[in-house]
């Protein structure tokens, strides 16, 4: 009776330090998949806010050719020079008209707080009229049309971006109740766009067609879009155009010869379903 005691006794205890060895294994092996679970989420996480952030700083073509090298050497991959040419961009710079009178009057934060929601808008228009936003200069919203993909309809794009923009300024005036207004400046040419910088990266564009677009910006008038003789060639008669004389108010202008342009009236409306898509949108959201 003993002996079959101690051996009942012995394979219980044996059976329970089996079960109990077994049991610690497949737990820990259960925590051990969940943590490599959540580090697995979130390395995606991190992985998908510094695509957001990368994206933020550089455009997708650019960001996409970036992230191809990162398997290259660090010291090559860092001293390659991200530039490409682009013939027949349409440059766009749009300045706000009485943004110092407005500064003066508001808060750091409430006035940052208007321009944002106005440059969210910009961007919204930008995307809708396939622009490409350069950056934002202080109270200044500098796009581009036409790169990297090329098509033919630039101009036209980059025309109906500013008429929406000054359109969009009227945000800031009812907001304001001030009369704040839109300059908007287009000029047509060859630009060379790429990334400089080893430790800050800034994308951006240069040629001598930026600065005249920059130019015809400054010699423009409130809530008028001016225009090139050279981006007048491509609007193939979409819009009533009128003189505009900037190269009477910018020697730049009057020194490379150009003739300016207001754009008085859209003659052609845009006629694709998706841009009538993104025009009841547009307008929903300016209205809410």
């Amino acid at each position: 009776m003993v002996a079959n005691v101690i051996l009942l006794v012995g394979a219980n205890v044996l059976g329970l330090t089996s079960f109990y060895l077994e049991d610690k294994q497949q737990r820990t092996a259960f925590l051990e998949t969940k943590q490599c679970l959540e580090m697995k989420l979130v390395i995606e996480e991190q992985s998908a806010e510094q695509e957001r952030l990368l994206l933020s700083v550089l455009p997708e073509h650019v960001a996409v050719k970036m992230r191809q090298d990162l398997g290259s050497a660090l010291d090559s991959q860092f001293k390659k020079i991200y530039m490409s040419r682009h013939e027949n961009v349409s440059i766009l710079y749009a300045d706000i008209v009485g943004f110092t009178a407005i500064s003066s009057t508001y808060s750091a934060s409430e006035l940052v707080k208007i321009l944002n929601e106005l440059f969210a808008r910009f961007d919204r228009l930008s995307e809708k009229y396939e622009q490409l936003r350069i950056k934002i200069l202080g109270d200044c919203y500098y796009c581009i049309s036409g790169a990297p993909r090329e098509r033919p309809d630039h101009a036209v794009l980059c025309v109906h971006m500013g008429l929406s923009m000054v359109k969009a300024i009227k945000y800031v005036q009812q907001t304001t109740n001030s009369p704040v207004d839109m300059r908007v400046g287009i000029h047509t040419g060859a630009v060379l766009a790429g990334v400089l910088g080893q430790r800050q990266w800034q994308f951006d564009v240069y040629s001598k067609d930026v600065e005249l677009a920059n130019k015809m910006e400054s010699s423009g008038l409130p809530g008028r879009v001016h225009i090139s003789e050279k981006t007048l060639s491509f609007l193939n008669g979409e819009f009533e155009v009128e003189p505009g004389l900037g190269e009477k108010r910018e020697e730049t202008l009057r020194l490379a010869g150009i003739r300016t342009y207001f754009i008085v009236k859209t003659l052609k409306p845009v006629g694709t379903s998706n841009f009538a898509v993104h025009y009841l949108f547009e307008k929903y959201v300016f209205i809410n």
